[in-house]
C-alpha cells in the first residue's frame, strides 16, 4: 500500500482532537450503543474515506520532457509485445521462418520516385543513400530481417501484403520489438495499431490515434510537458503524434469495410506527410481493390514500397509439425508422415498448412500435451480425405470448428473450471455480440459488453440496480424505526429519483472509456483556493442573515461545514498511471472499479462531516446547546449525512465509472447462461492459456479475424 502523507496524518490528528475536544466539553457520554457508533464513525470514517483514495490508483513519476514520455511509452510497449509474443508461442518449438518477396509493381510507388523523394528531403544527410536498397529486389528477407529491410527503404514507409493467416500480425509483432532494439533514447516509438476500430467516416487519423494511444495506455491523457513549447497543452497522445515520436504500425486495412478502405488510405495520405514513417499491413486482394476508389481513381500510399508474404516452405513446415509432437522419431510425429509428404502440392491440406496460422491450428487439435496419449486424438490423416474436405475453405472450416474443444481438452496440467462446450457457447456469444452489436470490430472491449443489450434496457437494468442500492437500506431503516409503511414510502421516495438519475447517466455514458481511477493530491490547490474561501464564504453570509449576534460563530462553524468538505474534494486528481508498465483489460477494470468505490467511500464520509460540523454549529449558536445537541442528534445527522453523501457519491461514481454497468450486464448475461460468472478469469483463462484470444493493449480480440467471423456465422 502507499505511504500515506504526513500531511495527511496531521490534517487527521487535529480532526480527531477537534472532535473529542468538543464531546468533552458538551458533556457527552458513551452510554449508548448509538453514542458509540457516531464516535467509531467519526474516528475512522475519515482515514477509511483517505486510505481509500491514496489506494484507488498508482501515479508514475511525472515526466518533465516529451522525450521522457517517449522512452516511459517505448517500455511499456516493449513489456506489452514481449509477453503476448510469449503467449502467442512465436517461439515454440522454434520461430516460423516467413519469407517475402518484393510486392507487384502496380501495387507501390516506383523505386526511382522513391530515391528522388527520399533526397529531395531538406536535411538529408549525405551518404544515407548508401543504406537504400538498390532496387526492390533489395527487399527479399525471411525471419528477423524485417527491421533491416525497413532500414532499406529510402522513405521507411511500407506495405506488408499477405494472404490470410500468412503471419502479417505475427511478423509486425516481431518488427515493434526489432525496432525498438535500435531505438535511440528520445526517438519515435513503434506502436501497433489494429486499423480494424478506425471509421475513416468519423474520425481522422490523428483522433483516433491519440485515442487508442490513451486507451491502451491511460498515463497519456495527461497533459504534455511544457518542453519542448511546440509541444502545446494537448494531452499527451496528441503530442507525441504532432512531435512525430510514434512511429505507426497500421495493422490490417482489409478488416475495415470493403467502402471504406480507399477512404481510409485517402485519409492516411491526408494525415501523415510522406516523411513520416509507416508500416501498413493487409491482405493482397483486398489492398489492390481499394487501390482504385469508386470514381475509378487509383490512390497507392504515397511513398511506399511494398513486400508480399510467400507461402512457408514445406520441408519447414513438415519440420515445425514433427518437433511440436515430440520429435521425429515419436509416434506422435509419425501420424503427419502422410500429411507432411502432401505439403508443397496443390493439394487441399498442403494449401491449408501453407500458413502459420493453418499450422498453429493443426497443432493444437492433432498434437498431443505431455500427459496425453496420441491415439485418444484425431488423427490428421483424416485432413486427406478430399471427399469430406474437397477445397482449402473446407479444410479452413473443419480446422476452426475443431481448435475450440481442442483447446479445452481437460488436462492433469491446465485444470479449467469450463468444459469445451461451455467455451465454445461463451465464444460464439461474444463473436456474434462483436459482429451484431459493434459492427464487426475485433476489440473484445470488457466496457462494451452492456452493448449486448437495447440503451433502454441497459438504462432500466442499471437503474434497478440503483433502486435496490440505495433505495433498500433506507426503506430497511426507516421500516425498523416507523413500520413498514413508512419504510416502502422512503425506500421508494428515496431509491426512485435515484434510479432514474442512474438511468439518465448510462445512457448519456454509453461510448465513454473506463476512468484510470482517482486519488488524493496536495499538489493541486483547487482545494485550498476554492473549497474552503467558497465554503467559508457561504457559512458566513447565511450565518449573518439569520442574525449579528449569532452570526459570527453560526457562520463560522456553517463556512467549516461547507468548506472543509469542499476542499477534500477539491483535491481528488485523476490518476495517470505508471507509463513504462503495460497496462491490460484487467488493470483498466481494477481503476475504473476503484473510481466508483472511492468516489462513493469519499463522498459518503465527506457527507458525515459536514453534516456533524454543521450540527456543531447549531449547537454552539444555540441558547439551548445542551438540549439541542443530544447524542440521538448527533448520530441521526452523522447517519443522514453518511447516507447522503453515500448516494450522492454513488452517482458522482456512474457519471466518472463505467463499471457498474458492466456488473449489471454480466450478471444479467451470467444468469442467463450466455457468459460464465467469472467473466473476465474466463477471457484471461482464455488469452493466456488456450490461446483463443490475443491481447492488443487493453483489450482482448480473436486469436485470428477469420475465427472470429467462423464463430459469428456458424452454429456452435
Amino acid at each position: 500500500m502507499r505511504r500515506v502523507p504526513k500531511q495527511v496524518g496531521l490534517l487527521y490528528v487535529v480532526l480527531v482532537g477537534a472532535f473529542l475536544a468538543w464531546w468533552h466539553a458538551s458533556g457527552h457520554k458513551l452510554d449508548s450503543l448509538g453514542t458509540v457508533v457516531s464516535v467509531f464513525t467519526a474516528l475512522l470514517a475519515l482515514p477509511a474515506a483517505v486510505v481509500a483514495v491514496l489506494r484507488s490508483g498508482k501515479a508514475g513519476p511525472a515526466p518533465t520532457h516529451l522525450g521522457d514520455v517517449a522512452d516511459q511509452l517505448a517500455q511499456a510497449v516493449r513489456q506489452q509485445w514481449e509477453a503476448e509474443a510469449r503467449l502467442r508461442r512465436l517461439n515454440d518449438p522454434f520461430p516460423l521462418p516467413v519469407a517475402w518477396e518484393a510486392a507487384d509493381a502496380d501495387l507501390v510507388e516506383s523505386w526511382a520516385q522513391l530515391k528522388e523523394l527520399a533526397e529531395d528531403w531538406p536535411g538529408q544527410s549525405p551518404g544515407a543513400d548508401c543504406e537504400w536498397a538498390v532496387s526492390p529486389g533489395g527487399l527479399v528477407g525471411k525471419g528477423g530481417e524485417l527491421v533491416e529491410v525497413f532500414e532499406r527503404v529510402p522513405t521507411r514507409r511500407l506495405v506488408v501484403l499477405g494472404e490470410p493467416g500468412a503471419g502479417k500480425t505475427m511478423l509486425l509483432i516481431r518488427l515493434v520489438l526489432g525496432l525498438l532494439e535500435h531505438r535511440p533514447p528520445g526517438g519515435p516509438v513503434p506502436v501497433l495499431f489494429p486499423l480494424a476500430s478506425w471509421d475513416p467516416a468519423q474520425q481522422d487519423l490523428y483522433t483516433w490515434m491519440a485515442d487508442e494511444l490513451a486507451q491502451d495506455h491511460p498515463a497519456l491523457r495527461a497533459l504534455a510537458p511544457a518542453d519542448p513549447p511546440q509541444a502545446g497543452t494537448g494531452t499527451q497522445a496528441r503530442a507525441l503524434l504532432a512531435q512525430r515520436l510514434i512511429l505507426p504500425i497500421l495493422d490490417g486495412l482489409d478488416e475495415l469495410p470493403q467502402n471504406m478502405r480507399a477512404r481510409a488510405l485517402h485519409a492516411i495520405n491526408q494525415a501523415l506527410p510522406a516523411r513520416q514513417p509507416l508500416v501498413l499491413s493487409s491482405r493482397t486482394a483486398e489492398y489492390q481493390g481499394a487501390l482504385t476508389t469508386p470514381a475509378g481513381v487509383t490512390v497507392l500510399l504515397n511513398g511506399a514500397a511494398g513486400i508480399r508474404l510467400l507461402p512457408l516452405d514445406p520441408a519447414k513446415a513438415a519440420a515445425y509439425l514433427e518437433r511440436d509432437a515430440g520429435g521425429r522419431d515419436t509416434k506422435a510425429a509419425a501420424r503427419w508422415s502422410r500429411v507432411t509428404a502432401s505439403l508443397g502440392t496443390t493439394a487441399p491440406v498442403s494449401q491449408a498448412l501453407s500458413t502459420p496460422l493453418g499450422l498453429f491450428l493443426a497443432r493444437t487439435i492433432y498434437n498431443p500435451r505431455p500427459d496425453e496419449q496420441p491415439s485418444a486424438l484425431p488423427d490428421p490423416d483424416e485432413l486427406l480425405n478430399q471427399a469430406r474436405f474437397p477445397t482449402r475453405q473446407d479444410i479452413d472450416i473443419h480446422l476452426f470448428t475443431a481448435f475450440i474443444p481442442a483447446a479445452y481438452r481437460p488436462a492433469s496440467d491446465q485444470p479449467t473450471a469450463w468444459s469445451a462446450q461451455e467455451a465454445q457457447h461463451t465464444l460464439t456469444f461474444l463473436a456474434r455480440h462483436l459482429q451484431n452489436n459493434l459492427d464487426g470490430t475485433p476489440n473484445l472491449a470488457w466496457w462494451q459488453l452492456p452493448k449486448a443489450f437495447p440503451t433502454y434496457r441497459r438504462a432500466l437494468a442499471v437503474g434497478i440496480a440503483v433502486l435496490i442500492v440505495v433505495g433498500f437500506p433506507a426503506g430497511l431503516t426507516a421500516l425498523l424505526v416507523s413500520g413498514i409503511v413508512s419504510g416502502f414510502g422512503v425506500g421508494l421516495g428515496v431509491g426512485l429519483p435515484c434510479a432514474v438519475m442512474a438511468a439518465f447517466i448510462t445512457v448519456a455514458a454509453r461510448d465513454r472509456n473506463p476512468s484510470s481511477g482517482i486519488r488524493w493530491s496536495w499538489r493541486g490547490k483547487s482545494w485550498l483556493t476554492f473549497g474552503l474561501p467558497f465554503g467559508l464564504a457561504s457559512g458566513l453570509y447565511f450565518g449573518y442573515a439569520v442574525g449579528i449576534s449569532s452570526g459570527s460563530w453560526f457562520g463560522l462553524l456553517t463556512g467549516l461545514a461547507c468548506g472543509i468538505p469542499f476542499a477534500l474534494m477539491g483535491g481528488l486528481r485523476s490518476v495517470h498511471p505508471d507509463l513504462s508498465k503495460a497496462v491490460g483489460p484487467g488493470a483498466v477494470l481494477g481503476g475504473d472499479r476503484r473510481t466508483l468505490s472511492a468516489i462513493t467511500l469519499t463522498v459518503g464520509i465527506l457527507g458525515a462531516l459536514a453534516f456533524g460540523l454543521y450540527d456543531l454549529a447549531i449547537g454552539y449558536s444555540s441558547p439551548y446547546w445542551g438540549q439541542v445537541s443530544t447524542n440521538r442528534e448527533v448520530t441521526l445527522s452523522l447517519t443522514f449525512g453518511l447516507a447522503s453523501g453515500l448516494t450522492v457519491g454513488l452517482m458522482l461514481g456512474l457519471a466518472r465509472s463505467v463499471w457498474m454497468q458492466f456488473l449489471v450486464a454480466r450478471t444479467a448475461l451470467a444468469a442467463a447462461g450466455r457468459v460464465p460468472w467469472r467473466f473476465m478469469s474466463f477471457l484471461a483463462d482464455a488469452h493466456e492459456r488456450r490461446g483463443v484470444l490475443r491481447q492488443a493493449g487493453a483489450v482482448y480480440q480473436f486469436r485470428h479475424l477469420d475465427l472470429q467471423r467462423h464463430l459469428a456465422q456458424h452454429q456452435p
